[in-house]
């Protein structure tokens, strides 16, 4: 189950709330039956492919696989196989002492991985903004998931964000900012893009399309407020006019995974904007969580993410490719952040 890129990202998903390792008075046999009964029930409703999937032959399948494993939490990981079975490469399961992920996404070593970056990883390199070279904003987004937070919590963790580059942008003549999403491994995304409504600004940023390709779901920002649809997900309260034309280069790696890669998709189509560095991850579909029986939940896939022009991509390329040349000790000496002053230079 573990590829070298799930160890890498493990330390993602350590807010998982404890669960029991089987509920009270069940036996081996009722706790998998009821945990799988339930994950069954939420993947025929909600996956995105669900119309693809043989149900009664995959249920039978799974069921007896868990059954073999002895012990319910062994028989956990067999969420593995059923998700390598119905091609869900975006599913996972999160319980108290592991989580687990298909085996079709893309599979990474050591041999991809720039030293500095994996250091920065290691040594959990936090969200900061600060001046590169006097004038040029910088804004690093590492991963959030903010799985249990409240709407209010939400709320807060974006205005952390945004009251962030608004200090740097008024207390410096700024010529450009550079949006660092190397070590963004996904999160909540709306938290993300409501941070930066500052570099946003008013209208569509992106869309959420069904299994036949038609939108079911857009993604806006209107003065700070991040809008689905016509529902209120998450807001900022904005203090200064938004500089939606100011040059933006926003910094991709193989590490930019689901949330950071829609943070890059809500960029695109905006004026003086471009990606530089590694092709993301790819994890560009949309999942929500959901409650399973003892306490263990399960991210399922509902929906293909695409920018505001409904193009859908299963990775997201860079404009200017930059590969293995991170320095995050010496941004002055990062080739990404030299590619993209070049950029901000050039759009003056």
């Amino acid at each position: 189950m573990k590829s070298a890129v799930l160890s890498i990202l493990t330390g993602l998903f350590l807010f998982i709330s404890p669960v029991h390792s089987q509920g009270e008075g069940f036996t081996f046999k009722d706790s998998v039956n009821t945990l799988y009964d339930k994950l069954f029930e939420e993947l025929e409703e909600n996956y995105l492919h669900a119309d693809k999937v043989d149900w009664p032959s995959v249920k039978s399948y799974i069921k007896k696989e868990a059954l073999k494993s002895g012990t319910f939490q062994k028989s956990l990981a067999t969420s593995v196989k059923l998700f390598d079975t119905v091609q869900g490469n975006h599913l996972l399961l999160f319980a108290e002492k592991d989580w687990y992920k298909s085996t079709l996404g893309k599979q990474l070593v050591k041999d991809h991985f720039n030293q500095s970056l994996l250091d920065a990883y290691s040594n959990n390199r936090g969200f900061e903004t600060k001046v590169v070279d006097t004038s040029y904003g910088y804004v690093l987004i590492p991963g959030m998931l903010l799985k249990d937070a409240t709407t209010a919590e939400l709320d807060q963790a974006a205005q952390k964000i945004y009251d962030a580059i608004l200090e740097i942008d008024k207390s410096n003549d700024l010529k450009g900012w550079i949006v660092d999403l190397r070590l963004n491994i996904g999160g909540n995304s709306n938290v993300m893009l409501a941070g930066l409504y500052h570099l946003l600004g008013n209208g569509t940023l992106l869309l959420d399309l069904d299994s036949n390709k038609n939108a079911t779901t857009l993604t806006s920002l209107v003065d700070g407020v991040l809008y689905q649809n016509h529902k209120v997900n998450t807001t900022v309260k904005p203090t200064a006019k938004p500089k939606p034309k100011i040059p933006v280069a926003l910094i991709s790696g193989i590490l930019t995974n689901s949330a950071g890669e829609f943070v890059l998709l809500g960029f695109r189509g905006r004026k003086n904007t471009i990606v530089i560095g590694e092709e993301s991850y790819g994890s560009t579909t949309a999942n929500d969580l959901y409650e399973l029986p003892f306490g263990i939940k399960a991210a399922i896939t509902e929906s293909y993410g695409t920018d505001r022009s409904a193009k859908f991509t299963k990775t997201v390329v860079p404009d200017i490719e930059v590969i293995k040349q991170t320095n995050f000790e010496n941004l002055s000496r990062d080739r990404n952040i030299i590619e993209a002053i070049k950029f901000i230079e050039s759009s003056q």
